[in-house]
């Protein structure tokens, strides 16, 4: 009688495991058309948003999440970024020379070469993932996606702002492409059938124009993973309005003067700038290592290349010039900082005092006030 007891509710069982089934199967039904419906929200946000970054800002705390859930998942899977740069119309070409030629993280390569695109939108990478049902990845991107376009639909509660027919497409300026010069598209420009054959790296025909002293100049020298922090420092100084007309000079946006004499251009900067600040990463301190200058350096990122030839700029200044006084080299730490690097940077008395990067705003301005 005890063992029938267990299984007199049998049928009752049944009907609410059944019920507890529907339910799921509804909120997944639910979930799967919020995920579907993400595109709509994202359609007039430019990819450039991806590589936003503020340390101080919600919105740039949730651009980084965003690239960093898309590198992780995207990753994760065998061939991955190949069916995203795939569906994103990159050609195989740039594809090959992404697995081949490049070190760098081939999701975040497909990522740079799309944002290259004027109509590079958001959404185009969505529809990707919805094209690909995975609604894992989608899932991961939801959350810092749903935060990112709150900054442009403040009234908006859905997914599609009434507005947004009228829109235009929300981008980013002065965003670096360090992209290597085969897949830059402001270098590597297609020849039409009436335009001579020509060199794509052909050397500028102006003139260098020096830089002008009637306002401090900031001069930035990293490896490729300081990029995020140089872009964060050109926006903080973009921001300055008590130390107004700072200039930031990286050597990436000097691509057109650096390739007719790129050690000539490298010293006049070096010399012009006020201060010099190196970004103290894990790839940093590897490249300058031995400080060699005879060591080739293949990097098509040109503050990446030349990031050796800088330091030895500023070894000759520290000991010769200045006589070990450091009047000029004012080293950052990105946030993300580990105690690894605390440890190697004591090893190199000509790149101190350093700066957080999250004190970058307070610091750097008491040093320009202390060099006017």
């Amino acid at each position: 009688m005890d063992i029938l007891k267990d299984y007199e509710d049998a049928d009752t069982i049944s009907i609410d495991t059944l019920a507890l089934e529907q339910m799921v199967l509804q909120e997944r039904a639910n979930e799967i058309k919020a995920l579907n419906d993400l595109s709509k929200k994202v359609r007039f946000l430019h990819t450039d948003l991806v590589y936003y970054r503020h340390p101080k800002s919600e919105m740039g705390a949730a651009c980084y999440l965003l690239w960093k859930n898309l590198i992780k998942k995207v990753g994760g899977t065998p061939n991955g970024w190949r069916d995203l740069g795939s569906s994103l119309g990159i050609t195989q070409d740039d594809l090959d020379y992404i697995m081949h030629s490049v070190k760098d993280d081939p999701v975040d390569m497909v990522l740079k070469v799309f944002r290259q695109n004027d109509n590079a939108t958001i959404d185009k990478i969505v529809d990707v993932f919805i094209k690909l049902n995975r609604y894992d990845i989608l899932k991961s991107i939801e959350e810092p996606l749903c935060k990112i376009t709150q900054y442009f639909n403040k009234d908006d509660s859905g997914y599609q702002s009434k507005s947004s027919e009228q829109r235009g497409i929300v981008s980013l300026k002065n965003l670096p492409n360090d992209l290597p010069a085969a897949l830059n598209k402001n270098i590597v420009k297609d020849k039409g059938p009436n335009k001579p054959k020509q060199p794509s790296l052909q050397p500028s025909a102006t003139t260098h124009e020096s830089i002008e002293k009637d306002s401090p100049v900031l001069f930035l020298t990293y490896t490729y993973d300081g990029i995020p922090t140089a872009i964060n420092i050109q926006e903080y100084v973009e921001n300055w309005v008590d130390v107004p007309n700072v200039k930031v000079i990286t050597l990436n946006n000097k691509k057109d003067e650096l390739y007719q004499n790129p050690e000539k251009y490298i010293r006049e900067y070096f010399e012009s700038a006020d201060i010099i600040i190196p970004i103290i990463t894990t790839g940093y301190l590897d490249e300058i290592k031995s400080h060699n200058p005879t060591v080739p350096n293949t990097s098509d990122n040109l503050d990446h290349k030349y990031a050796n030839f800088i330091y030895n700029l500023i070894v000759n200044h520290y000991i010769y010039a200045t006589g070990c006084l450091n009047k000029k080299v004012r080293s950052v730490l990105p946030q993300n900082s580990n105690v690894d690097l605390f440890r190697r940077i004591v090893l190199y008395p000509d790149l101190m005092p350093w700066t957080y990067e999250t004190n970058f705003d307070e610091q750097f301005k008491a040093f320009l006030k202390t060099n006017a």
